[in-house]
């Protein structure tokens, strides 16, 4: 009799953890058609109460799974883990033509063996609300989760090496990032417009930022820039309106504009201390363009008077509907003074002094 109660115990966990996997993972589907009956079959929902589904497919199938979800009308937190996929496709999960994301994709689980997540995989999932990218995955393409304004989530895996071209540009409810040692670029407007950003670490391994990498993130307060980056990208923190603090790392040479109008950090209104690096030998045109709440600008190298252009520190203010526009004496201050820390009282004077 004690064996018999063993035996049917043991079924009831069984069918416990049945139910309960089934309540985790959803409804189990094999392909696009038996997708679009079960949604089809589900009453409307919302975003915080997505329809759970397991997905069982291939390569050459989730673009279909995908057009389906998109054109569903329902919400869906999707899981594709103990497939054998190997990448997510350029333009998976939007309608590059109708410039539509699929608006109902809530959540996704990545199997870990994906190794790529194509051109604009993810773009305009605009209720994604987090990803974690398996350590398997070693590229991401440009602009894979541009304007997933929801998404406030990232984890980035261990085997990525760069982030591409406006890949999380627009996301506006991202909090923070960091960014791990494995990577080695940041692209151009990779998280531009990211309004909710507050936080940004960046990783050893980084060598390059690039054009407008932060570019309006409106929420950053502070970065460090370190030793390892060597390039950095024209506006690379332009309109960052609430940045305070920077330290520039001693690996970068050059401060410029190239070929656009403004600088590196153009209109960091609240910037109030920078940092800049011993092997900063250029400071170009309109670099910390009207970043008129400067008190405190430590210079650790030696720049010539040749490589500081005089429009470096260029400010400018408007009051009783006129424009003022002028430049600091800090640029004097330093080829006469060198290394060291220069600061004026309180923002208010317009002469600096070298501690």
């Amino acid at each position: 009799m004690k064996n018999t109660n063993k035996v049917f115990e043991f079924i009831v966990l069984i069918a416990i953890f049945i139910f309960s996997s089934a309540a985790c993972f959803g409804q189990s589907i094999n392909n696009a058609d038996e997708l679009k009956k079960y949604l089809d079959s589900q009453p409307a929902n919302s975003p915080d109460k997505p329809i759970k589904v397991t997905i069982n497919t291939n390569d050459q199938m989730l673009k279909s799974i995908a057009n389906v979800l998109r054109n569903a009308g329902k919400y869906v937190s999707l899981n594709l883990s103990g497939n054998s996929l190997t990448t997510i496709p350029d333009y998976t999960f939007i309608d590059i033509d109708a410039e539509e994301g699929c608006e109902t994709l809530v959540s996704i689980t990545l199997p870990n063996s994906v190794n790529s997540i194509g051109v604009y995989a993810f773009g305009g999932c605009t209720n994604l609300i987090s990803i974690t990218i398996p350590n398997s995955v070693k590229s991401i393409g440009e602009c894979a989760f541009i304007v997933c304004e929801n998404l406030a989530s990232v984890t980035i895996g261990n085997s990525v090496t760069g982030i591409g071209k406006g890949t999380f540009a627009g996301c506006e409810s991202l909090k923070s990032i960091n960014i791990p040692d494995n990577i080695t670029n940041i692209g151009e407007q990779a998280f531009a417009a990211c309004t909710s950003l507050t936080g940004v670490i960046i990783g050893n391994g980084v060598t390059s930022i690039g054009i407008g990498a932060f570019a309006g993130c409106t929420s950053l307060k502070n970065i460090t820039i370190p030793d390892s980056v060597t390039s950095l990208g024209e506006q690379a923190f332009a309109g960052c309106t609430s940045l305070t603090s920077i330290i520039i790392g001693n690996g970068v040479t050059c401060i410029d504009s190239g070929k656009a109008s403004y600088g590196v950090f153009y209109n960091c209104t609240s910037l109030t201390s920078v940092t800049i690096g011993k092997g900063v030998t250029s400071i170009g045109s309109n670099a910390f363009y009207n970043c008129n709440s400067l008190t405190s600008v430590t210079f650790q190298g030696t720049i010539s008077s040749n490589n500081f252009d005089k429009n470096a520190f260029h400010w400018i203010s408007f009051e009783n509907n006129t424009l003022y526009s002028w430049n600091t004496d800090l640029r004097t201050k330093y080829l006469a003074g060198g290394i060291g820390t220069y600061t004026r009282p309180n923002g208010e004077s317009e002469t600096w002094t070298k501690k």
